[in-house]
């Protein structure tokens, strides 16, 4: 009598390969560069205000973490602004001038991410250094600046090219509080904010 194999004739399926989660990892460190414009407001009260607008640009980085699709981190900041306006005071045979002429950050970021998109919101610490001075009629001049701390908070979205580069567009309001500052006279509560646009390309590490 034969016996048959029975071991021969066993059907063992293949062990499946696990399946990978797909998508763009966004976790890292980056830097950057951006370029953009703000609208500045200097409003001095009664005193009047002086506005205008502004190219600026500077560097960036920070690091992000992912967890699912939501991507959360820091970043930094550091720019220069090219604000700087003159308008007739109140009194209009005096000058008054403003301007700021460098500016930064400090921010938490927090994300949802759609494979190479990066859609985000943004708040922090906002710091900038400005000034201004008034003329008189006789060409005399009375300068006062001074380093301002106050908070910024925006939204923005990333484009990933490739592994390591990316761009960026944010938008951010800023504001920078309010202080008494002294020119020919004491200028009570000086009040500065803007609106700014900046559009970046990214390099992550």
């Amino acid at each position: 009598m034969a016996t048959p194999v029975l071991a021969a004739d066993l059907y063992v399926p293949a062990t499946p390969e696990p399946v990978m989660a797909g998508g763009y990892d966004w976790s890292g460190g980056y830097i950057g560069a951006a370029l953009g414009g703000q609208g500045v407001r200097i409003d001095a009260g009664a005193a009047g205000n002086i506005s205008g607008n502004a190219m600026m640009g500077g560097i960036f980085g920070g690091v992000n973490f992912q967890s699912g699709n939501f991507v959360y981190g820091v970043e930094a900041d550091l720019e220069y602004s090219g604000f700087n306006q003159t308008k007739p005071c109140t009194n209009a045979a005096w000058s008054c001038n403003a301007y700021i002429n460098g500016q930064g950050s400090l921010r938490a970021r927090l994300g949802f991410a759609v494979d190479t998109l990066l859609f985000y919101t943004t708040a922090g610490l906002a710091i900038a250094n400005g000034g201004g001075s008034t003329t008189s009629p006789v060409n005399a001049v009375f300068p006062d600046s001074a380093v301002r701390f106050g908070w910024t908070a925006g939204a923005g979205a990333e484009a990933a090219f490739n592994e390591n580069w990316f761009g960026r567009l944010e938008y951010r309001y800023t504001d920078l509080g309010s202080r008494d500052m002294t020119f020919d006279t004491v200028y009570p509560g000086v009040a500065v904010s803007s609106h700014d646009i900046r559009a970046g390309l990214g390099y992550r590490f």
